[in-house]
Order: structure tokens, then C-alpha cells, then sequence
């Protein structure tokens, strides 16, 4: 998780870099509004997946130790 986060935010530097100083503030606005949302669905995905499975197996061992 925190490779996938780290790539995103080195992939949002470097197309904020490849901008031109041209470009408005919208496209900069673009790149790190879409790098935040990335990073943010990515973490919450995890953690939520990480709490449904210790949910799962906690409720296995639990049945288990009632058998």
C-alpha cells in the first residue's frame, strides 16, 4: 500500500513538473485533486479490506473454539 501511494505521488511531482508554466492553475488543481483521490481510495480500500478479513477470521477461530 505504501509503494502504490508512494508511485502515485512521484507520477503527480513529475506531471506537475512536466506542465508547462502556460498551463493554469486549473491543470495543477487537476493533477493533485486526481492524486489525492487516488491515494485516498487506495488507503481506505485497504484498510477496509484488512477489517473485513480480521473480521472473517475472527469469526472462524471463534467458531472453531466453540466445536
Amino acid at each position: 500500500m505504501v509503494l502504490g501511494d508512494l508511485a502515485i505521488v512521484a507520477v503527480a511531482i513529475a506531471g506537475l513538473f512536466l506542465l508547462k508554466e502556460e498551463t493554469g492553475d486549473a491543470q495543477y488543481a487537476a493533477v493533485l485533486t486526481s492524486a489525492f483521490a487516488t491515494i485516498s481510495t487506495m488507503t481506505t480500500a485497504y484498510f477496509g479490506i484488512r477489517a473485513a478479513t480480521n473480521t472473517a477470521q475472527t469469526s472462524i477461530t471463534g467458531n472453531k473454539s466453540e466445536l
